[in-house]
């Protein structure tokens, strides 16, 4: 399970480095305050998926982990009844409004829903290279190279690039259609027959409460940048939020591939294994959160020059929006743990209350043009220590001694501190070098820690493992 983890782990990386160059490629070609109106379009197709219909991929995970079932009488009636009817409602609602331009986001939210309820499927029963392949590197892979070819030949318009953003989901679709089309025959080879399930409507909604929220958080902020203050400063959100994305290369695969895990253990009552777990991933997450406080903290100056020289002015910010990102993602998949375990309510309830703080700072900063940077910094740090005060609290014993977290932070901070000190922090060399430096250290570190957590994993698994009789 580690090893797919690292895996994992690298192939959301390299999806991560295919969106900023393709931010970069788009930023370039219109600038910010194109790219602020492109990534406008873009969070509202997010906006209708997380709110209406992403708690199926949750149930997917929670239903489907490490059983032969199937949830397709129920997926069917979920399809027909619920989810076509609402997207025709909203083509509808924007013809009615005389905006039939956002008929495309209807649309590229419900192939996005197809995409990742496939993609989770796969994921579920044990297809985690295809999954993530496909999610993370296929389509974003198309859409930088299609972006590119557009600018080159002199046919880049904001229009065709967001009609592109609708293809790679199609594409990414047909791929997971062979993937499962190839395991159907290898299950129907092996005589191996799913049951299928019966899913709770009210675990359903309590899923969708919590994506509700989220996108709240993901989402919403960007296009209340854009309304209330205009293009640029959704840019500058949305290249900021980025970032935040590319340091959830770190947490994103633990949710991804641990949380069927998590189902697993818990179905089995193994809460010591469960602490465990999180335990080896929050020390996993850090070796690669590291060098990302070194980069971000260390040579800010460096990274927006890459990204967008406008974003020079914003250094500040833009460190300490960096630095708490990173940390929020050191604390483990806490949201994950918890809805894999049976507390989702309480996950809804801190996510809900750090929502809640979001918005006071948005009305008291409504008058600072970056105003919702301010509120997503808040909501960020505030809902990750609560989640993790209550899974500390939950597991009887914290994943993690404080003092030892506090010691994977020394080699990051000293890295930073000599690189202000010593003026480095406009060189992209040295920048590098830290960096690489850093990860090291902590990958061997790392290693040294793996061949006992091996062992102790092994001896946990054979607890469950059936012994050899003779007949």
């Amino acid at each position: 399970m580690n090893l797919i983890f690292l895996i994992s782990i690298l192939l959301k990386g390299v999806g991560a480095v295919l969106e900023i160059l393709l931010q970069i490629t788009i930023t370039r070609g219109i600038g910010v305050s194109g790219y602020g109106t492109y990534t406008t379009w873009i969070n509202a197709a997010d906006l209708i998926f997380w709110c209406l219909f992403s708690g199926i991929v949750k149930c997917n995970t929670f239903y489907l982990s490490g059983k032969q079932t199937s949830l397709s009488d129920f997926k069917h009636k979920y399809y027909v009844r619920y989810v076509i009817p609402a997207t025709v409602c909203i083509c509808f609602a924007a013809c009615a409004w005389g905006r039939q331009e956002y008929l495309v986001i209807a649309v590229i939210a419900f192939a996005e829903l197809l995409m990742l309820d496939r993609s989770s499927c796969l994921l579920a029963e044990g297809s985690y290279i295809s999954s993530l392949t496909g999610e993370y590197v296929f389509g974003r892979m198309f859409l930088l190279v299609s972006v590119f070819i557009l600018q080159r030949t002199g046919r880049f318009t904001l229009n065709v690039t967001v009609l592109l953003y609708l293809v790679q989901y199609i594409l990414v679709i047909i791929f997971f259609m062979m993937v499962s089309e190839k395991k159907r025959k290898q299950n129907l080879n092996r005589q191996m027959r799913c049951e299928d399930q019966k899913v709770s409507v009210r675990k359903l909604l309590q899923y969708q409460r919590a994506d509700i929220m989220q996108a709240m958080i993901g989402q919403m902020p960007v296009i209340l940048q854009y309304v209330l203050a205009g293009a640029f400063e959704a840019g500058v959100v949305g290249i900021v939020l980025l970032i935040k994305k590319l340091i959830n290369f770190i947490s994103g695969p633990a949710a991804k591939v641990f949380l069927p895990e998590f189902s697993r253990l818990y179905h089995r009552g193994d809460r010591e294994g469960l602490r465990d777990s999180f335990s080896a991933i929050m020390r996993i997450q850090m070796m690669f959160a590291g060098p990302l406080a070194v980069v971000l903290a260390g040579y800010p100056e460096v990274v927006l020059k890459i990204l967008a020289e406008e974003l020079i002015p914003y250094t500040a910010l833009f460190m300490g929006c960096s630095l708490i990102f990173i940390i929020a993602a050191t604390l483990g998949p806490c949201g994950g743990l918890m809805q894999m375990t049976g507390n989702e309510r309480m996950d809804n309830r801190c996510r809900e209350a750090a929502i809640l703080l979001m918005a006071v700072i948005f009305v008291l900063m409504r008058k600072d043009p970056l105003f919702a940077l301010y509120g997503l910094g808040a909501q960020t740090f505030v809902e990750s220590v609560s989640k993790y005060i209550f899974v500390c609290r939950w597991l009887k014993k914290p994943p993690v001694r404080f003092c030892t977290y506090l010691k994977w932070w020394i080699l990051p901070a000293a890295a930073i501190g000599v690189s202000r000190f010593m003026h480095w922090q406009n060189s992209l060399a040295m920048m590098i070098a830290a960096a690489g430096i850093v990860f090291c250290i902590q990958f061997a570190a790392e290693l040294k820690n793996e061949k006992g957590l091996r062992q102790m994993l092994q001896q946990r698994r054979s607890l469950y493992e059936p012994e050899d009789t003779d007949d």
